[in-house]
């Protein structure tokens, strides 16, 4: 079974894997590290820690999702102009002309996706995620896991392309029993908290701030004692 990776806080009590890949033909391959890469999915997720860039990335290679820890960054290209701090969310299209830029430190997680299928709905612009945006009704998590009444949820797709989805979801609080998820789901939590109990081995509880990694096939159960907000990244 594939793990579940978290990125608690703070980042020197992490104990993640390490993998052996390399993202070919990266332009931003200083600094990075893979914690996890799935070849039949086609994604890769880690962190990269790199100090100073002033890069010009003519055909970006592949869709990008980035969560800024520590620094700045600013992504320049026609008719954007994207500057980012700690604690900023951001996605960056496949094949678009950008400027990376940062001065100092900049410490970053990633969710990398060099295997997804072509398609003709690809954004052309980056996007910074507004955390604070009104999130519409949604359905609740299926009543045939839950183990406590079905909770209200809220949520909207903000990126989507071929068989990706990034967007925001906010859930009152449950639990569920264990379910083997068919999706892989990169969530950073903005808001409440997290338990997730893998078939095996040692729950872990996300708290604001940090991020989860649950691949496909990560068989997981969920509990929440308050509402959770969330920036999620599912690749079906």
């Amino acid at each position: 079974m594939p793990p579940i990776l978290h990125y608690s806080q703070p980042p020197l009590d992490r104990q993640l894997p390490l993998a052996a890949f390399a993202l070919q033909d990266d332009p931003l391959a200083a600094g990075r590290t893979v914690h996890f890469h799935d070849a039949h999915n086609g994604y890769a997720v880690g962190a990269s820690t790199s100090v100073g860039a002033n890069l010009s990335i003519e055909d970006f290679p592949w869709v990008e999702l980035g969560i800024v820890e520590a620094g700045e960054l600013t992504l320049q290209g026609e008719g954007f102009d994207l500057r980012l701090k700690a604690g900023d969310c951001f996605v960056v299209p496949r094949g678009i002309a950008v400027r990376w830029q940062h001065r100092g430190q900049l410490r970053r997680l990633f969710m990398a996706f060099p295997g997804l299928v072509p398609s003709t709905d690809m954004p052309t612009k980056p996007l910074k995620i507004d955390f604070a945006q009104l999130l519409p009704p949604s359905d609740p998590p299926a009543a045939t896991v839950l183990l406590t009444p079905t909770p209200k949820a809220w949520s909207t797709t903000l990126f989507s392309a071929a068989n990706l989805r990034i967007g925001l979801w906010q859930c009152e609080a449950y639990a569920r029993k264990q379910v083997q998820p068919g999706y892989s789901e990169l969530m950073f939590i903005l808001e409440g908290a997290v338990t997730l109990s893998p078939e095996q081995g040692e729950a872990c509880t996300v708290n604001a701030g940090e991020v989860v990694v649950v691949p496909a096939g990560a068989t997981n159960a969920w509990a929440s004692t308050q509402t959770v907000r969330k920036v999620f990244c599912i690749l079906s």
